[in-house]
């Protein structure tokens, strides 16, 4: 998981306030339920110590999700009278979650999300495609890529201008093929796609892949099924995706972990526990972090200081480090800085499958002798 979100909520003077509501649409009096929600949880900030204009410029923005179907939450962070993140997430709690601190609590985030994988799908045939894009936290974007249409069909004439009509309507099938590909590939890049699934006429699937940029072609999924022709919803087009997306995902978790006890058996690459973690983070030296799902109320307290990588288990340590006035902070919210702050990966493992120390470890980018394991 990128973490580079928490980069955009850098350089604020005062106390975070951070929230997660839900927002589903899914009764009748459904904006009066949230708009009670908000109320409750306007409270509950205030009482931890969110700031009035803090509030009121969530006020503008909470509960305004309503093009959002279905299940769904809303996560805010908002600090100095100004809103610094406004997410849907696709798994909301029951009521709310909030909490206000030094930093932003991005578990409420990351736990709403942490099972979807974002990815982009297109059907294709020989006249277009539709574009579905859907981003790590559950928003979707639906996109309709019509090409000409004509010459798209197949001449039965023969001879010379049987062999030109038929050249004609190769090209247009292959230039309308390479629209949908430009399209997907500008959405990949939107939402930073792991997958981009292909689906539809078999001829034009073939077309649409080999335009794919190279650097989209990793990342490239054939299916078998789906189709733009009427009637096709009722295709197993959505089941195949929801299978292969899942795989995909535990497959990666299953790499990492694999990668992190390999890591443990050299003793080089790879840490455990929150003392060593932390002190990787100290150095850079974390590449991918492993954060087990049953981490989430940890109540465990670091010090840090105004920049992610300044993180320790105590105060002297942090005043070693050049802080002049350290803060303590809840352990996730600050590790998880501290692995922004150092461009490293997130990975959440389920806490069932979780070996390392603590239920927290680290795959490290180089190895370092000093480093107590």
């Amino acid at each position: 998981m990128d973490l580079s979100f928490l980069t955009s909520v850098e350089g604020t003077s005062g106390p975070i306030a951070s929230l997660n509501i839900n927002n589903s649409r899914d009764a009748e009096d459904a904006d009066h339920e949230v708009h009670v929600r908000w109320q409750k949880a306007r409270e509950d900030l205030r009482s931890q110590g969110a700031d009035e204009s803090t509030l009121g410029a969530m006020d503008g923005i909470v509960g305004q999700t309503g093009s959002v179907a279905g299940a769904h939450g809303q996560v805010i962070f908002a600090a100095d009278g100004r809103v610094l993140l406004d997410t849907v997430v696709s798994e909301p709690p029951q009521d709310y979650l909030a909490r206000v601190g030094p930093l932003p609590d991005p578990l409420l985030y990351i736990y709403s999300q942490r099972t979807r994988i974002p990815y982009v799908l297109a059907v294709v045939d020989s006249q277009g495609g539709d574009v579905r894009t859907v981003y790590g936290d559950g928003r979707t974007v639906h996109h309709r890529v019509e090409g000409e249409n004509w010459p798209v069909n197949k001449v039965r004439e023969g001879g010379y201008h049987h062999n030109q009509m038929q050249r004609n309507v190769d090209n247009q099938v292959a230039e309308n093929a390479g629209r949908v590909a430009g399209a997907a590939a500008q959405e990949a890049k939107r939402n930073n796609a792991e997958v981009v699934a292909i689906a539809g006429e078999v001829q034009v699937r073939g077309e649409l892949r080999d335009r794919l940029p190279d650097w989209l072609e990793p990342r490239a999924l054939d299916l078998e099924s789906g189709s733009r022709a009427s009637g096709s919803e009722k295709s197993p087009l959505e089941e195949e995706l929801r299978r292969h997306l899942e795989e995909r995902a535990q497959s990666q978790v299953a790499e990492v972990q694999e990668s992190f006890q390999q890591g443990k058996a050299n003793r080089d690459r790879a840490v455990e526990g929150f003392a060593a973690v932390v002190r990787a983070l100290q150095r850079g030296q974390v590449d991918t972090l492993l954060w087990s799902t049953g981490l989430a109320e940890t109540d465990i307290q670091v010090w840090i200081g105004p920049s992610g990588e300044e993180i320790a288990l105590d105060e002297q340590e942090l005043r070693e480090m050049g802080v002049d006035e350290p803060a303590t902070e809840l352990a996730g919210p600050a590790i998880l800085r501290a692995a922004a702050a150092t461009s490293a990966q997130l990975i959440m493992v389920p806490q069932n499958d979780s070996t390392a120390e603590d239920g927290i470890g680290a795959i490290l980018r180089f190895s370092d002798p000093a480093l107590d394991h």
